[in-house]
């Protein structure tokens, strides 16, 4: 596996529970550049994915302080546009809150040069938490406009609170070199009955920048902001943290 490779393999690969709340529970990076990819591609990769957040804000409200998470996640490649991913995630707040959310979670792709769509199931677990146990049902769709920009919507049905989710976003990646890119995503959500929130829900943004020190280990150091609309119970929130990913 190339440092190319990794490179994709961080920007795609998971850490969903971010801040944007794309399904899968962790992700890391916004898309990396997609002409990275080349031949290198692998048809079974396997990473495993662990960080520190000052906060975890997910779908726009925060759930903890200090927030330490890891995930052990397979790719497998289908065919040529087919992939299938599953995994495993566990994350804890180390402040005072006793706050952890475990999940489990599969991600069905269709991945095309113009465009990509996917479905995410997630079931997780939550303890001392307002975020009820359950499913969480994440169909997407991904319009790929040139090799630094994407444009994406998703929807996502929770069965723990019995709401909706949605969300419009941008994702932008440049490469720096052989073994670096950078990227940011802006984004906006809407909900529809989801724990206290009916409308508009929040703006979000996150910078971050991607190093491969070699073909298997990766590091992306990031900020990110929740902005709450007119429907959110939450407040405007600043974060950072760092991800450290190995993939073989």
């Amino acid at each position: 596996m190339t440092a190319k490779r990794l490179l994709l393999l961080l920007a795609l690969g998971s850490p969903a529970l971010a801040f944007a709340g794309s399904g899968t529970p962790l992700e890391t990076t916004a898309a990396a550049p997609r002409d990275s990819v080349a031949a290198d591609s692998l048809p079974i990769g396997i990473e495993v994915v662990t960080g520190y957040r000052s906060e975890y804000i997910n779908r726009g409200f925060k759930l903890a302080d200090d927030f330490i998470d890891v995930q052990l996640e397979a790719e497998i490649a289908l065919s040529n546009e087919w992939v299938l991913s599953l995994g495993a995630y566990y994350g804890t707040g180390t402040g005072d809150e006793d706050f952890s959310e475990a999940a489990g979670f599969f991600d069905l792709k269709y991945d095309t040069k113009q465009w990509t769509a996917g479905i995410a199931t997630t079931y997780r677990n939550y303890q001392d938490s307002f975020f009820e146990d359950g499913f969480d049902i994440n169909p997407s769709f991904t319009w790929h406009f040139n090799d630094d920009w994407d444009l994406g919507a998703g929807v996502a049905y929770d069965t723990g609170d019995g709401g909706w989710y949605g969300n419009i976003e941008a994702n932008w990646s440049h490469p720096l070199g052989k073994s670096s890119f950078v990227a940011a995503k802006l984004g906006t959500s809407f909900t529809s009955d989801y724990y206290g929130s009916d409308g508009w829900n929040d703006i979000y943004a996150r910078l971050s920048y991607s190093y491969a020190f070699n073909k298997s280990v990766a590091v992306t150091p990031f900020i990110g902001t929740s902005i709450p609309m007119e429907s959110s119970p939450e407040t405007e929130r600043l974060f950072g943290g760092v991800w450290f990913e190995v993939n073989f």
